[in-house]
C-alpha cells in the first residue's frame, strides 16, 4: 500500500513513518510534504492509497486541502493534537482521526482495518461538496470494531449514553458510537434532525405523529420518544412546517 504523510512538523513525519515501517511492513511511505499547497503536489504526483493528514498547518487546514483536490481516490486517516474536529474530519468520509502522539496500538487497527474491511473512498459523497455546502446524505461511524456508512435516512434516532451514542437505524440495527450526542448535533442539525431532548436526536422523516400535552413523539416504527418541555417550542415549530406529522394536542 503506497503511502504519503503530510504534516508541517518534520519530528511528527519522521516517528510516524518510523512506526508504519516496523508495524506493516508492506506500507511504503512513497512521499512526505510539510503543507496544504506541497501536499497537494504531492497527492496529484504520488497518487497514493493511503494518505496521512494533520489538519492544522502553517499555509491553512488539511481540511483546505481535502477542498483543493478534485479527485479523492485515497483512504484518509487524520492525525492531529486536537480533538475538536473529529466530527468534521469523519465528515469528509475519514476513515480514522488519530491523536498525537499516536498510539501503536490504535494506529495498527486503523491500517488493519483499511486492509481488511478494504474501505475505499466515500466518491459519491464527494469530499469537496461535503464541507463547502453540508449537503451530504452520509455518514460515516467508527463503533468499537467497525466502520459503516450510513445514509442518514436510515437513522432513525440518535440516544446518549454517557459519553457514547447510540445509533438505532431504519434496519432495526444499533450502532454504538464512543462519541457524545453534541458532536453530532453540531452536524445533523443542518440536515433534517432535531434536538427533542438532551438525550436524542430525532429523524425528522421518522415521526409519524406528536402528542403535545405528553410530550411525546411516536415514530413510524411504533417508537416513543420524549420532548423535553425547553425543546417543545422548537420541536413544535418543526412539526408544524412539515405538514405531514400529525400534531395531537390533547393527548
Amino acid at each position: 500500500m503506497k503511502v504519503v504523510v503530510i504534516d508541517d512538523e518534520q519530528n511528527c513525519r519522521i516517528v510516524l513513518r518510523d512506526k508504519l515501517v516496523r508495524l506493516d511492513p508492506t506500507l511504503k511511505v512513497i512521499g512526505e510534504a510539510s503543507g496544504v499547497q506541497s501536499g497537494i503536489a504531492l497527492i496529484r504526483e504520488k497518487r497514493p492509497d493511503l494518505v496521512f493528514l494533520d489538519i492544522q498547518m502553517n499555509d491553512g487546514t488539511g481540511f483546505d486541502l481535502l477542498n483543493m483536490v478534485k479527485d479523492v481516490s485515497f483512504n484518509l486517516i487524520f492525525t492531529t493534537a486536537f480533538d475538536q474536529y473529529a466530527i468534521k474530519a469523519f465528515k469528509f468520509s475519514a476513515t480514522d482521526y488519530l491523536l498525537k502522539p499516536i498510539d501503536k496500538k490504535e494506529l495498527l487497527e486503523s491500517i488493519e482495518r483499511i486492509k481488511s474491511k478494504n474501505i475505499k473512498p466515500n466518491h459519491n459523497n464527494g469530499l469537496l461538496s461535503i464541507y463547502e455546502s453540508g449537503d451530504f446524505d452520509s455518514i460515516r461511524l467508527r463503533s468499537e470494531d467497525d466502520i459503516k456508512d450510513v445514509q442518514l435516512t436510515d437513522i432513525l434516532y440518535i440516544k446518549a449514553d454517557g459519553s457514547y451514542c447510540v445509533f438505532h437505524l431504519s434496519t432495526k440495527d444499533k450502532i454504538v458510537v464512543s462519541k457524545p450526542l453534541k458532536e453530532y448535533a453540531d452536524l445533523l442539525l443542518e440536515t433534517f434532525f432535531m434536538r427533542t431532548h438532551k438525550s436524542f436526536l430525532v429523524n425528522l422523516h421518522s415521526v409519524q405523529s406528536f402528542h403535545y400535552k405528553s410530550l411525546k413523539l411516536i415514530l413510524l416504527s411504533g417508537e416513543e420518544i420524549s420532548v423535553s418541555r425547553r425543546n417543545k417550542k422548537e420541536v413544535l415549530d418543526q412539526i408544524v412546517k412539515t405538514k405531514r406529522i400529525k400534531l395531537l394536542k390533547n393527548s
